[in-house]
């Protein structure tokens, strides 16, 4: 009796043994303890901005080919990754795409060719804010015109609109689990006045507005709340009163990243804690982005900026990691006779002519870009220390 019963314990003892382990040797969750669920890896999104596309007509003739069509994607090519490899680009767009036969023109009225939208699409471009001071260039019908090529192009639009109800929907979009709300707005129409019976054409720079926008976009469920100005004074390398003031109540509004143009000139950019509901939250502003393309060949106003803000989404809070910029200056030369021109990445084309790889450019251009260089790193350093321009080699990679 004695052995049967120490054969059965034997026996039950190697069975728990066997079931109690995998094929590797690893024990069984107990039934009374629940899995561990891994934490969600954090979300990364780089999102990417740029100024002012302000077509003038040299611009513009300069990128008409035989047929009288035109292409101005050649101007763009040596920062088209720069544009395309970020998950989200926005740019403004100084100009009307209100079709030929209303006449192409640049300053002080403005209207472009509509292949620039395909262009801008094709660039890597993906929101293009149109409120700002050239929006009524070309009346109601400039408005309509524009919104339907850039639509047409597959391009989100901000701004402008065709009636009250898109007016007063906001813009929101969902990158890698990231909610990202972005409001467009402007300061002025150059005295023009809004449409009548159709004062919701274009989004002017008001609290009231803007304050309806920014909760909307919240109970929306937006994360973060991008604003995209047309403010400031033209051609002063430094924000106003205004510009200070408006930045200072959207942060504590709500908004956390603002983006500036109009002024034809880059502006400080300023990344710094903002105290809201008791919490501290990193709040960013580039007060003016300066122009990206334009025939404005002077100091200051013959550059711009390519800004980058890297989001990070873990343990469903989302914040603003890091900001780093890459500065751009237009290039002019001559080709079969005519003008043409050219956005170069300041950093990497100076290395580019040292190196001899370029042959477009001359010395006086590699004197203008270490010109454009300083001025630009100089007044966005004494500024704000903790944003420096993104590495040649890393923007060469992109």
């Amino acid at each position: 009796m004695t052995y049967w019963i120490k054969f059965f314990g034997l026996s039950l003892a190697l069975l728990i043994i066997l079931l109690g382990c995998g094929p590797n040797n690893t024990p069984s969750t107990s039934p009374n303890t629940s899995p561990k669920i891994p934490s969600p890896v954090p979300q990364s999104i780089t999102i990417t901005a740029v100024g002012d596309f302000l077509m003038h007509m040299p611009v513009i003739k300069s990128a008409q080919l035989d047929d009288g069509s035109y292409d101005f994607k050649p101007i763009f090519t040596e920062v088209k990754t720069l544009l395309s490899s970020a998950d989200l680009t926005i740019a403004n767009l100084e100009t009307r795409l209100a079709g030929k036969e209303m006449g192409y023109s640049g300053y002080p009225v403005f209207n472009c060719p509509e292949e620039l939208a395909l262009n801008m699409k094709e660039l890597g471009i993906d929101v293009v804010a149109t409120a700002n001071n050239h929006s009524l260039d070309r009346g109601w019908v400039g408005i309509t015109k524009t919104l339907d090529h850039l639509e047409s192009a597959g391009l989100q639009v901000l701004g402008t609109y065709r009636n009250a109800e898109d007016a007063q929907r906001v813009f929101i979009t969902k990158i890698k689990g990231i909610n990202i709300g972005i409001m467009n707005y402007t300061e002025n129409t150059n005295g023009i006045p809004l449409p009548e019976g159709r004062e919701y054409a274009v989004n002017l720079l008001q609290s009231d507005k803007i304050l309806k926008d920014i909760g909307q976009l919240r109970s929306s469920g937006a994360d973060i709340i991008i604003a995209y100005l047309h403010f400031g004074t033209e051609y002063q390398r430094q924000p106003n009163e205004y510009q200070r003031k408006v930045a200072e109540e959207l942060f504590v509004q709500g908004v956390d990243i603002i983006l500036g143009d109009h002024v034809h000139v880059i502006q400080p950019m300023d990344l710094n804690y903002h105290s809201n509901a008791s919490q501290d939250e990193r709040k960013f502003v580039a007060y003016s982005l300066g122009n990206f393309i334009s025939n404005q060949s002077w100091r200051y106003s013959n550059c711009g900026l390519i800004a980058n803000m890297e989001l990070v989404k873990e343990s469903e809070k989302v914040t603003l990691k890091k900001v780093d910029y890459v500065p751009v200056w237009v290039d002019t030369y001559q080709s079969n006779g005519q003008k043409k021109y050219r956005v170069l990445p300041v950093q990497k084309a100076i290395k580019d002519f040292e190196t001899k790889k370029d042959p477009l450019l001359t010395e006086l251009d590699y004197k203008t870009m270490q010109q454009v260089w300083q001025d630009t790193t100089t007044l966005i350093t004494d500024a704000c220390p903790a944003i420096s321009p993104r590495n040649i080699n890393e923007a060469s990679k992109i």
